[in-house]
């Protein structure tokens, strides 16, 4: 059991060491899926701060699937809320696979990840804290989803 829990302690640590490392990445995590099923009703929220309003800034997608994924997309429903309260709303239509069946994301075994760019060089316009908040927006209520996340990275020149 010692083991097991040693092994968690470790794949928690280790990102946290590589970001850390990374000057650049303003945040970058996942969030687990509560029995890898990600429902309508699991709504994902990330949190960071921007105090650099010069930059530019790259806002990826993580998804970590298993290969029962059932489609070879995910539409979610993406919400941007800035400091002041100003909040953008988007829907996109997220490639898991490519026509063939193939799939996208990098993996082993049954799970495969993909990064998806949701806004390439973009800039805040003000100092402080913003979320994200995901929805899958699916007509299925159920997708087997182990993990979701966002990286927001600054852009250099």
């Amino acid at each position: 059991m010692k083991a097991i829990s040693g092994l968690k302690t470790l794949l928690i640590l280790i990102p946290l060491l590589l970001v850390a490392c990374d000057k650049n990445v303003v945040v970058d995590v996942y969030e687990h899926v509560d029995n890898s099923v990600w429902t309508w009703d699991d709504f994902k929220s990330y949190s960071f701060e921007i105090d650099d309003i010069e930059s530019q800034y790259d806002i990826l997608i993580q998804l970590r699937h298993t290969t029962d994924y059932p489609m070879s997309n995910l539409y979610l429903f993406v919400e941007v809320t800035g400091p002041s309260g100003q909040s953008l709303r988007d829907t996109i239509n997220y490639p898991i696979a490519e026509p063939s069946g193939k799939w996208i994301g990098k993996g082993n075994g049954n799970i495969r990840e993909i990064r998806y760019m949701y806004r390439n060089q973009t800039h805040f316009p003000d100092k402080g804290i913003y979320s994200i908040k995901l929805e899958q927006g699916m007509r299925d209520p159920k997708l087997p989803v182990s993990d979701i996340g966002i990286r927001v990275e600054k852009v250099i020149p």
